[in-house]
């Protein structure tokens, strides 16, 4: 078995709740009382401990304010635990926040070599991989331009080509990539795989599950501070986004209409293919979202507008009755539209949908429902790997053998 390039024993990391001149007085009172207490911190993580063998990829994932960034930073030097210890192997190239050991005023020449030697590299080796990081970074025309007046997205380019040349044993990513281009993350994820194949130590944060799927060897999941499971990624990160789901909000009880809206949205009820409006929606059956309104006073060619949310409330698109070539009724009374979704096309998860009832312009909102009704969905998972997304869009393989 490789030797442990990570050991973390009994971790907490505190911070004061208040951070006002005056509770910092009250503090250090008690400190020079002796009575310092930890009442009043807030604990990032609580008794995180673990081993990080040589050359895995680890990926770090769990929701906002979890503490896997407290955990990098306490990993990368940037912080100290308030108990506990932990022992790293080797060099740590860490890019774990947009301009973390950059000086604005200088240029990115010298954030090249001020950055390098935060991270342990002497003047010479900067020298020798100068060329490789600049070019890797994409910001040559930029080189003698102060950081200050570079985008966030030219910060993490040469942040990233910094830690990923410096020939780490152990490298720490954090979300940070997500700032770059697409172009730009490929190259990150190649030069990971890169070091990968250097075995190398990675732990790599990240809220995009088909990215741990792909770079990792093992997944620690992190909630409230404490980790939840450390192991086999496609389990974990199973797991972890059934939690998610579970953890959902229900739908909205109130409707958001003006309070002289001539029309309301009265109910919105998700089907599967039965008709059962409390089952499961299974991928590749036909499903349906009901919505029922009333009309109060007649309402000119009103439109239909329906959107679907993933569990983290992140739009995933969404459509129009007018699409459809449908009307709605405008007369005072009551209607039903259907919107038939066959077959079904989302992945496994949870799922919720807004809809909304707007003029006929489509501009302003007579009502709205956000996550007026939420649904689970059976079939293939992001993480078996096989997919990616929210979406399993319709599709044919077709493959010709190859002539000789």
């Amino acid at each position: 078995m490789p030797p442990a390039a990570i050991t973390l024993d009994d971790i907490w990391k505190g911070y004061h709740r208040s951070r006002s001149i005056a509770a910092k007085l009250a503090r250090f009172g008690r400190r020079i009382a002796g009575r310092a207490n930890e009442d009043d911190l807030f604990w990032a993580l609580k008794g995180v401990s673990c081993e990080i063998r040589q050359g895995e990829t680890v990926g770090l994932i769990g929701p906002n304010g979890a503490g896997k960034s407290t955990l990098l930073k306490i990993l990368a030097r940037v912080t100290v635990p308030t108990r506990g210890t932990y022992r790293t192997s080797g060099r740590v190239g860490a890019l774990i926040e947009v301009g973390a050991g950059f000086h604005q005023a200088l240029t990115g020449r010298e954030n090249v070599y001020l950055n390098g030697a935060i991270m342990g590299m002497r003047k010479r080796e900067i020298d020798a991989k100068f060329d490789q990081i600049v070019a890797f970074s994409e910001v040559e025309s930029f080189l003698d331009t102060p950081l200050k007046f570079y985008s966030s997205g030219m910060m993490v380019r040469l942040g990233f080509a910094v830690a990923a040349h410096i020939d780490p044993e152990i490298l720490l990513v954090d979300e940070v990539l997500a700032v770059g281009d697409t172009a730009f993350q490929a190259k990150c994820l190649n030069k990971i795989a890169e070091l990968k194949e250097q075995e190398r130590t990675i732990v790599l944060v990240s809220h995009t599950m088909p990215s741990i799927l792909q770079h990792s060897s093992r997944v620690l999941w992190i909630d409230h501070g404490t980790i939840q499971a450390h192991g086999d990624p496609e389990e974990t990160v199973e797991a972890y986004l059934r939690t998610v789901y579970k953890q959902r909000p229900g739908p909205a009880d109130e409707a958001a209409a003006p309070g002289d809206s001539p029309i309301r949205i009265t109910r919105v009820t998700v089907r599967n293919a039965v008709g059962d409006s409390h089952g499961v929606l299974a991928y590749g059956d036909s499903a349906c979202v009901e919505v029922e309104y009333r009309v109060d006073r007649p309402v000119d060619d009103p439109v239909l507008a329906l959107s679907f949310q993933d569990a983290r409330d992140f739009p995933l698109g969404g459509i129009t009755s007018r699409l459809g070539g449908v009307r709605l009724e405008g007369h005072e009374g009551t209607g039903i539209v259907r919107l038939h979704l066959s077959p079904v096309l989302f992945t496994r998860g949870s799922y919720g949908v807004t809809v909304a009832i707007q003029d006929s312009r489509i501009q302003r909102y007579l009502d709205m429902r956000p996550r007026a009704a939420t649904f689970m969905v059976d079939g293939p998972s992001v993480a078996s790997r096989e997919v990616s997304g929210h979406f399993v869009f319709p599709h044919r393989w077709e493959a010709e053998p190859e002539r000789a």
